[in-house]
């Protein structure tokens, strides 16, 4: 067929050659649009999930090959955190109850007392902090303590509470020096003496092993012991 025979051509013929460029030109942006619409973008789309799914298998396979490589290596790890938890399972409180778990570490407190040169004057249950979550498969203790003693006799309790076989918490600590006046003769302007007792209130904080994490907890101390 000829050109003269195509009535979209035969218009072209008929316009100026600047406007037929014009138009030719418009015709080549129009299809290079539809060409990039249906065929580059669904094309690159595909490329880019390509691309993207195999960086996500490329990051499976090095955690494979890098399990693969510690697999030597994992029981000895493993046996490390079974000695780690029943470690710190030694540190916690174990009763039937609240009360007992208390009377536990009231005994504990006083014995330290006694060595420490401490009196004891008080020790009473308190609630917990408020927004405070104690660790997971444990319930919190928290006791008010005072007494008095000579500063040293204070520091060393302290030190016997934290640094001791079960795990306490001192949250709240306050001091206060327990001053003597002099016997005058009527004079009330007399200036106080330090004695050299120490007045003190401790809040301290413990932890009880709740049935759940206790029942968790025999097999990996029976592991430990086994090792």
């Amino acid at each position: 067929m000829s050109r003269r025979g195509i009535p979209g051509l035969r218009a072209l013929d008929r316009l100026a050659p600047g406007d037929r460029r014009a138009v030719l030109l418009g015709l080549g942006v129009m299809v290079s649009a539809v060409v990039i619409i249906f065929g580059v973008r669904p094309s690159y789309r595909a490329l880019t999930d390509a691309r993207e799914r195999l960086a996500v298998e490329r990051g499976v396979l090095a955690r494979e090959l890098q399990l693969l490589e510690s697999a030597a290596v994992l029981p000895k790890h493993i046996e490390e955190a079974l000695r780690k938890t029943a470690a710190v399972d030694l540190r916690l409180l174990e009763a039937p109850s609240r009360i007992l778990a208390e009377g536990q570490l009231t005994d504990l407190l006083e014995s330290s007392a006694v060595l420490s040169r401490v009196l004891l004057r008080e020790i009473e249950s308190i609630a917990p902090a408020r927004g405070t979550e104690p660790p997971p498969g444990t319930e919190a203790l928290r006791l008010s303590v005072s007494g008095e003693s000579d500063l040293e006799g204070v520091l060393t309790f302290l030190d016997a509470l934290e640094s001791g076989l079960l795990l306490i918490r001192v949250t709240g600590l306050a001091l206060e020096p327990v001053l003597a006046r002099p016997e005058t003769n009527g004079d009330s302007q007399s200036e106080p003496i330090p004695t050299g007792v120490v007045e003190f209130q401790l809040i301290i904080e413990s932890y009880l092993i709740t049935d759940g994490a206790a029942a968790e907890a025999e097999p990996v101390r029976e592991g430990a012991q086994n090792t």
